[in-house]
């Protein structure tokens, strides 16, 4: 199966059916980017979409595998295109782990950096005259720990795609051994997974590195002293609450 052969037969059949990229990746619930990489030979799609594909594009699926306009006398057996399907799956696989494997490596190091940053940050502190530690040790610690701990969890240990049952029920619970997450009004699939996935691996960068700066403002400009303690938790509860807004966004939008 040659991707470049294969990208320009959808290409071609997309056209001859007057469809844009964005209207056959709507047709498919992917998004339009996902078609372009089929059409430049870059990936293949994933072997659940071939035989919706096909039916779109109006082919046969071992037309669609073989990437060409097959006549009569050159149709397929069953076996030949269960072989061509077995093909496929395992170049789908291979692909699959070896940019899986190499994106791992980029979040790996990209959490690292993130903490590594941030953490060169408090060490600032350190170095600066009349912060008062024990109002800061209240609300620093606390804030950045939750977010590297759920840094580290969406940049490393979630999955990139959801099982099939996600796609196939409405499933507004999200279970990861023993992590869980659930929003009222959102429900989880292959579609807004990868979307919600970088909005929190964003929230926990921008979270991390903002908020030693808030820190240092905050024992600036606002002397918190007796009771006034409990208005720490504003900015606690901010910083942390803070990634239900794009996450719920994000979840809606490409549900």
């Amino acid at each position: 199966m040659d991707k470049e052969q294969f990208g320009a037969f959808i290409s071609e059949r997309r056209k001859e059916k007057e469809l844009t990229q964005k209207g056959l990746a709507d047709l498919l619930r992917v998004s339009d980017k996902a078609v372009s990489k089929w059409e430049r030979g870059l990936s293949f799609p994933d072997i659940t979409l071939l035989q919706p594909l096909s039916v779109i594009l109006d082919v046969s699926l071992a037309e669609l595998i073989e990437g060409r306009t097959m006549e009569n006398e050159e149709r397929l057996n069953r076996s030949e295109v269960d072989e061509m399907l077995k093909h496929t799956m395992d170049l789908n696989e291979k692909e699959a782990e070896r940019v899986a494997g190499f994106h791992k490596k980029d979040r790996i190091f990209a959490i690292i950096s993130i903490i590594a940053a941030s953490l060169a940050e408090c060490s600032i502190l350190l170095f600066l005259k009349d912060v008062d530690w024990a109002i800061v040790s209240v609300h620093l610690p606390t804030v950045l720990g939750i977010t590297y701990f759920f840094g580290i969890y969406f940049w490393i240990v979630a999955k990139e795609k959801l099982p099939t049952r996600y796609d196939k029920e409405k499933i507004a619970v999200y279970k990861d051994g023993a992590f869980e997450m659930n929003l009222p009004g959102i429900v989880f699939n292959n579609n807004n997974w990868m979307h919600i996935l970088s909005a929190l691996r964003l929230w926990s960068m921008l979270v991390a590195l903002i908020y030693p700066l808030v820190t240092i403002l905050m024992d600036r400009f606002i002397k918190v002293r007796g009771i006034m303690v409990f208005a720490l938790f504003i900015p606690i509860f901010a910083a942390i609450f803070s990634c239900f807004i794009p996450l719920h966004h994000t979840a809606k939008k490409y549900e």
